[in-house]
């Protein structure tokens, strides 16, 4: 017979994006937006904050594919999220010195055309009669294929790989009081 645990070596190591860590894959699929040459990034990007409440830009030059790495992740996983709902998402506590912080959102310009961006190369679109965008089947597909080569280099965890327990040894039948007497006696 076989047993649920060789059914599973057995099965396909497929992957979606919910099955990856979100860093590494943002990562990932950041390098593939800038090796694909598919993004056209603004000129004014160099001298933009990401937010209001932010003192300075971001420092690493490659921030406009993480940031668009992370809004067609997150379109993926949530799947009707707009400009409003992503500068919810990329807000943070602005710092006021003495004052208390109080929440505010994240910049919607360049969310605005990273979506655009987005759409242009079919990884997400709007749908008619809702709002927000959505995820394409080619952008889930192409998801998918960097989730599956990530997955593949990451370790399995044991828990998966154990199989059924051996069953237990016979006990001898008897009295159970017996056999604590027989092992007092025993030391």
């Amino acid at each position: 017979p076989v047993f649920a645990s060789e059914a599973r070596r057995k099965m396909s190591k497929a992957a979606t994006v919910k099955d990856v860590p979100a860093a590494p894959f943002i990562k990932a699929l950041a390098e593939h937006f800038k090796s694909g040459g598919q993004f056209e990034v603004p000129e004014y990007c160099r001298y933009i904050k990401t937010a209001s409440f932010k003192e300075l830009g971001p420092y690493d030059p490659d921030f406009y594919f993480v940031r668009a790495a992370s809004i067609a992740r997150k379109v993926y996983l949530e799947g009707g999220v707009g400009v409003g709902g992503l500068a919810r998402i990329y807000g943070g506590s602005a710092r006021k010195g003495t004052r208390k912080c109080h929440f505010q959102r994240g910049s919607r310009g360049i969310l605005r055309h990273i979506l655009r961006q987005l759409d242009d190369i079919k990884i997400v679109q709007k749908k008619k009669g809702q709002k927000g965008r959505f995820i394409t089947s080619t952008g889930q597909k192409t998801l998918d294929v960097i989730a599956k080569q990530l997955i593949s280099g990451f370790k399995r965890p044991e828990f998966y790989e154990m199989s059924l327990a051996e069953p237990a040894e016979d006990v001898e039948e008897g009295v159970e009081g017996e056999e604590v007497e027989e092992e007092e006696n025993a030391e």
